[in-house]
């Protein structure tokens, strides 16, 4: 389990001044993207190459990240404003885990948080 480092940059952060400093005190645990349907954990951490990023109607960010055939969707919301990050990059998400039983699987929901994180998620 970590804290977000103080100093670290959240891209396209533009929230009300308290949603951050709850959102920056938030512990989260690491989870590895190929564990996140498994996990017993809501609050959580995990990294992977984003191979989908779209804009839906209902103004959500849908991204898609994968490590092989591993895959997990993260949502980025209107209410926690973040720029999605790039087709291609590779990011390390943060948010809560939770099942969408409309589509029958685990997700992001919301992201939180996400950073730039080194190729294929090294530390």
């Amino acid at each position: 389990m970590r804290r977000v480092p103080s100093g670290e940059r959240h891209h396209g952060l533009m929230m009300r001044p308290l949603l951050v400093l709850v959102l920056a005190q938030r512990l989260y645990h690491v989870v590895p993207l190929p564990k996140v349907a498994v996990s017993q954990q809501t609050h959580i951490e995990t990294c992977g190459q984003v191979v989908y990023v779209r804009k839906q109607l209902d103004g959500d960010w849908h991204i898609t990240l994968a490590i092989g055939a591993a895959k997990v969707v993260a949502e980025i919301i209107p209410l926690i404003p973040l720029e999605p990050p790039p087709k291609g990059a590779w990011v390390t998400v943060r948010g809560i885990r939770r099942f969408d039983d409309e589509h029958k699987w685990y997700e992001i929901n919301p992201v939180e948080s996400w950073v730039l994180a080194a190729k294929g998620c090294a530390s």
